[in-house]
């Protein structure tokens, strides 16, 4: 098979002919673009898979789903960004392999958008449970693969993380005070014992979304658990303010801000705890291995950040009032947090 990377150089120019010599030159033959060929290829190398992926076993879906995944985070990674986009667009979007992706319910609720935004609670809930045994044939082995992905396994360390560090908070402070920002379901506080045990003052469960609140509030009717409605613009403009934190975190927001509402967002955050608390922020490190498939197939579109981009997020914050700043990834190595301990 072709490399997706072709060469870019042309024909060599005709030599100049003698003076008073006729010589007859044929017309240049047009050749393809690089982007045109690397279409052509990836086109090609689609169908294929397409083809044995609808006709395979269990075995064969499995070996193409690594297949898909590999190709796409290798073109994705080779390509110009405008090219890839216009795969992902005009390519992906229209290929028959969509639809047949789209039966795993995790792919197309990505790509559907039923709440009218990327990774919605309901999506991320997807990798939190496995509802594989309710799908078909296809959609199931599709499903469990996914579920079974760096990236998926990434989301569900990540909700045990953060309900070990609100227990951690409670042994801390038996008053102490949490605040999610953009919460989703808030599945981490089912996993915490200090949540069950009613051992924190407040946790507070700060979402743009009414229906992810909904759940919340009808999972925890009676609890320390307080549902707040408010977006990250109420939140920069000062109508949504929160004080005397002792654990602030978000988990999944920051991949999808800009560096500057993001800066904005951490010192604001920071501002909100009392001294001793700590404010965490997790984002998905550059290029996971989904990163392809999730761009071609889900619509899903992140913002990537290493630990430069990681720590660029403290420049609107007053470091002399900084105690601590640590930075760590998960054990799958896709995840990297920001840790930040106020003076």
């Amino acid at each position: 098979m072709r490399q997706p990377i072709l060469s870019v150089h042309g024909a060599s120019p005709p030599v100049a002919p003698e003076t008073n010599h006729l010589v007859l030159v044929n017309a240049p033959r047009e050749e393809a673009s690089p982007s045109e060929e690397a279409f052509t290829e990836a086109r090609e190398w689609l169908d294929t898979l397409h083809t044995r992926m609808m006709q395979g076993p269990d075995e064969t879906l499995h070996a193409g789903m690594m297949a898909l995944h590999g190709g796409l985070i290798e073109r994705r990674r080779q390509w110009a960004p405008e090219l890839w986009k216009r795969f992902c667009q005009e390519l992906a979007r229209k290929h028959p392999m969509r639809p047949f992706l789209h039966q795993c319910p995790f792919t197309r609720h990505a790509f559907e958008r039923p709440r009218g935004y990327a990774g919605d609670a309901a999506l991320i809930d997807y990798l939190y449970m496995d509802h594989a045994a309710d799908e078909l044939h296809a959609g199931r082995e599709i499903y469990r693969y996914m579920h079974g992905q760096p990236s998926a396994r990434s989301v569900r360390e990540r909700r045990e993380l953060l309900a070990r560090m609100m227990d951690e908070t409670a042994e801390r402070r038996p008053d102490g005070r949490v605040l999610s920002v953009a919460c989703g379901h808030l599945r981490e506080a089912e996993s915490s014992r200090a949540v069950a045990e009613r051992r924190l003052q407040d946790l507070i469960a700060f979402d743009q979304d009414p229906v992810s609140l909904a759940e919340i509030s009808r999972l925890h009717p009676d609890g320390i658990v307080r549902p707040v409605c408010g977006s990250v613009r109420s939140l920069l403009a000062g109508k949504a303010t929160f004080t005397d934190l002792d654990f602030a975190y978000s988990a999944g927001l920051y991949d999808y801000l800009s560096d500057s509402v993001a800066a904005r967002l951490t010192a604001l955050l920071f501002h909100m705890l009392r001294p001793g608390g700590r404010l965490l922020v997790a984002n998905f490190a550059v290029h996971p291995p989904e990163t392809g498939y999730m761009e071609a197939f889900m619509d899903w579109w992140l913002t990537y950040r290493d630990e430069d981009g990681m720590r660029s997020l403290l420049s609107e914050t007053p470091l002399e009032q900084v105690a601590n700043v640590r930075l760590f990834r998960d054990s799958q190595d896709n995840v990297i947090y920001l840790e930040v301990t106020r003076r």
